[in-house]
């Protein structure tokens, strides 16, 4: 399997297919799975630069990864403001480049960093006692939410017994968009903002608001994620295809499994027989839907 963390956007090879499994480069390293079976129990996980180096070994745990979620974009056990989440006896906390422990693993669950702050949580069921740690391991933002997710353009979806909403870096809600009443995971309803936009549930479909609240694409999606070199992926009637900032469908949809985010004017595309490919932003492959090379389904 040759991922794009191994080719050029022309398809040529720069890193040859040695690895089981590998993730997208992250402020100069990728995730790489190092031995065992491909995506498997016993994989060992590492992390390589831009020659295919080994440059940290299979030291640590890994917690997130698309080992466990074939096909998405989770960039979990990325490096991210210098700094990725790994686990040591069953406790969450974060490396630097050279493979030191610089946080130490005492989170049962933990988001990588962004913006110079992480979402962590000591609580046990992780639904309580989410807050805001700095790079330095310190609380900014003291626990106090059933959950929080990663700040974008300066605002992180959190909430409080379903209160669902968007906190600044004060820990300061400053954003509560109307919620169904029959909602009830706050996780399926907001998104990050990203480009000043983030995706929103109402009833049944999702549109997009801006950072005012204001819904600004119609919410007649089944599914949406968030955007990424202006497009975004949105799923209609089963199928997956990609809008622009106006809301206006710039690649039709299409039938897969799963769509990711557009990285270097690609995206990751999933069929629904489980191949693995890659299309350009007019919705064409640039890389033919291929099986994992141990798949067997």
């Amino acid at each position: 399997l040759v991922r794009k963390e191994g080719i050029r956007s022309a398809g040529s090879v720069v890193i040859e297919p040695t690895f089981p499994w590998a993730e997208e480069f992250s402020e100069g390293l990728a995730h790489v799975q190092i031995s065992g079976e491909a995506l498997g129990y016993d994989a060992k996980w590492g992390f390589i630069d831009k020659t295919g180096k080994i440059v940290i070994g299979p030291e640590f745990k890994d917690t997130f990864g698309g080992k466990y979620n074939i096909g998405s974009d989770d960039s979990g056990d990325s490096f991210h403001n210098g700094l990725a989440v790994v686990e040591v006896n069953g406790k969450k906390g974060f490396i630097d480049k050279t493979g030191n422990l610089t946080i130490p693993a005492e989170f049962t669950y933990a988001y990588p960093f962004s913006e110079g702050l992480a979402a962590v949580t000591k609580s046990k069921s992780g639904d309580e006692g989410w807050g805001y740690i700095d790079t330095a391991g310190r609380y900014v933002i003291p626990p106090q939410f059933e959950w929080g997710s990663s700040f974008q353009d300066g605002l992180a979806p959190v909430n409080r017994v379903h209160n669902c909403g968007y906190i600044d870096k004060t820990g300061a809600y400053v954003l509560h968009p109307p919620v169904s009443t029959a909602e009830t995971d706050c996780g399926t309803v907001w998104g990050d903002f990203v480009d000043g936009l983030a995706r929103w549930k109402v009833g049944n479909k999702y549109g997009f608001i801006d950072r005012s609240g204001k819904m600004v694409i119609e919410p007649k999606f089944d599914l949406a994620f968030h955007f990424s070199e202006g497009l975004a992926a949105v799923k209609i009637d089963g199928k997956w295809g990609y809008i622009d900032k106006t809301g206006k469908i710039v690649i039709e949809p299409m039938t897969l499994r799963n769509a990711d985010d557009f990285h270097h004017g690609v995206a990751f595309v999933t069929t629904t027989d489980v191949r693995y490919g890659y299309i350009d932003r007019a919705g064409r492959y640039i890389w033919t839907p291929t099986l994992l090379y141990n798949d067997t389904r």
